[in-house]
C-alpha cells in the first residue's frame, strides 16, 4: 500500500524529534485519517507525541476552532452567518429649562462659556503674545461662580492660555473638585462654546463639537453617575440643536468591543447613567423626540462602523444580508428587505454580478432595501452601492 504523507505532518514530526533523545515513529491509516506516533526511548516512562490530519487540518487546529469563541466567526466547517452589532449607549440624555432648576445636583457640572466677539485686529494676532482678559460670566454661570466664591473664574484664569475664555468650541478645562457640606465632592468643568457672534449665531458644527466634548468629559470623569450641562441663552433649545447635540454625543460614545476580550474591552462613560442639558433659553417642545432622533442617527453611524470594521472571517455575503434583514425588522415597518440569491440573479441575467461573486466562498446575496415614509411620497430616490467583502487586489 502506497501512502502519501502530507508535508505539514512531516514538519510536525521533524520538529517533535529535534532533540538528542532517540525516538521511534509509527504510522496508522484509517480511511482519510493518518495518525503518527513518536515514542521517546529513554529511561523515563514512555511518552508520545501524536499528530493527526483529517482533510488537511491538524487536530490542534480542530480543537482550537471547536472551543468556545468570544464572537461569531468562520470555521473550517461553516462560514459565519451573522454579524454582531455594537450595543448603543444606555445613558439617558434629556433637556430642561435652567430657570428655577438646581443645576448643580449632579456629580459633574459642565458650564458652557461664550467668549467675547473677536475684533478684526485680533484675528491675526499671535495667541502666545496676547494677554488674556479675566473671564466674564453671565446668567446661570455667574450665579454658580458667585455661589462658589469665584472658584469658576479662578479655574478659567489658571487655564487661560489653553482655554482662552472658551474661544474655541469644544475645549474644556480640567475638572475642579469642590466638597459640598455634608455631601460628596462635585466636579466642575468649563466648556468653551466659541466666540460670540450675534450675526451668525451658533452653527450646527459648533453644537456637534459640544456634544462630542461632553461625551469625552463624561468618559474621563470616572465613578460619576450623573452630569449637568448648563448652556447660555444664546444657544437655542430648538429641535435641530438637540438633534445635533444628541447625534454627536452618542456617536462619540461608540467603542467597538466585539473582537476584544479582558482588559482591552472599553466601555465609554461606563458609570454615567444620565446627562441633563439645562437650557437658559427655555425647554423646547418635543425635546425628547429631537434627542431620540439624534440617538437613532448615531446608531446608524455606529452600525456603519461595525460593518466597515468587521473582518472577512465575520462579514461575508450571507452575514451582510442577515444584517440588512435585521435593519428592516427593527424599522417598525418603514423599511422592507428583499434578498436575491444565486438562482434569482441567474434568472435575471446578472452575469457580471455573478462573475465577481464567484470569488467568494459564500453564495451571492443581492440586497434590496426599500424605505417608505409615512404620508405622501413626492419623490423616489435610488441609491446603488457595491459591497466588496473580500480583497480584490
Amino acid at each position: 500500500m502506497r501512502i502519501s504523507i502530507p508535508r505539514t505532518l512531516l514538519v510536525a514530526l521533524l520538529r517533535g524529534s529535534a532533540s538528542s533523545t532517540a525516538s521511534a515513529f509509527s504510522l496508522s491509516v484509517s480511511g482519510n485519517r493518518i495518525r503518527a506516533i513518536r515514542t521517546t526511548l529513554s529511561s523515563h516512562p514512555t511518552s508520545s507525541f501524536v499528530t493527526s490530519l483529517r482533510g488537511g487540518a491538524s487536530s490542534s487546529t480542530s480543537l482550537a476552532m471547536s472551543a468556545e469563541r468570544p464572537f461569531n466567526t468562520w470555521t473550517f466547517d461553516k462560514h459565519c452567518e451573522s454579524m454582531d452589532w455594537t450595543p448603543a449607549s444606555e445613558i439617558a440624555l434629556s433637556a430642561a429649562a435652567a430657570e428655577g432648576a438646581s443645576v448643580d445636583d449632579s456629580d459633574v457640572i459642565i458650564i458652557g462659556v461664550l467668549a467675547p466677539k473677536k475684533e478684526d485686529d485680533e484675528e491675526d494676532k499671535d495667541d502666545d503674545d496676547k494677554e488674556i482678559d479675566p473671564i466674564v460670566f453671565s446668567g446661570k454661570a455667574k450665579e454658580l461662580d458667585e455661589a462658589l466664591g469665584g472658584a469658576l473664574a479662578d479655574l478659567a484664569s489658571e487655564n487661560s492660555k489653553a482655554f482662552l475664555n472658551g474661544s474655541s468650541a469644544g475645549t474644556v478645562t480640567p475638572s475642579m473638585r469642590i466638597q459640598s457640606a455634608g455631601g460628596k465632592a462635585k466636579r466642575y468643568i468649563l466648556l468653551g462654546l466659541g466666540a460670540e457672534d450675534p450675526e451668525k449665531g451658533i452653527e450646527s458644527t459648533t453644537i456637534m463639537k459640544l456634544g462630542a466634548a461632553v461625551a469625552t468629559a463624561c468618559h474621563d470623569q470616572k465613578k460619576a453617575t450623573s452630569c449637568s450641562v448648563v448652556l447660555p441663552s444664546q444657544i437655542e433649545s430648538s429641535a435641530s440643536t438637540l438633534t445635533d447635540f444628541s447625534t454627536a454625543f452618542y456617536s462619540s460614545l461608540y467603542s467597538d468591543n466585539r473582537y476584544r476580550t479582558g482588559k482591552k474591552v472599553e466601555i465609554k462613560a461606563e458609570d454615567v447613567k444620565s446627562v441633563t442639558l439645562f437650557m437658559e433659553s427655555g425647554a423646547a417642545d418635543g425635546a425628547d423626540s429631537s434627542i431620540s432622533t439624534g440617538k437613532n442617527l448615531a446608531k446608524g453611524v455606529s452600525l456603519t462602523k461595525d460593518i466597515v470594521n468587521a473582518p472577512h472571517n465575520v462579514l461575508n455575503s450571507e452575514s451582510l444580508a442577515d444584517t440588512a434583514k435585521k435593519i428592516a425588522e427593527e424599522s417598525g415597518g418603514s423599511i422592507t428587505c428583499e434578498i436575491l440569491g444565486k438562482e434569482e440573479c441567474e434568472k435575471r441575467g446578472m452575469g457580471c454580478y455573478l462573475g465577481v461573486a464567484r470569488g467568494s466562498e459564500t453564495e451571492p446575496q443581492f440586497i434590496h432595501l426599500t424605505y417608505k415614509p409615512s404620508g405622501e411620497v413626492k419623490k423616489k430616490v435610488g441609491i446603488v452601492g457595491k459591497g466588496l467583502l473580500f480583497d480584490t487586489g
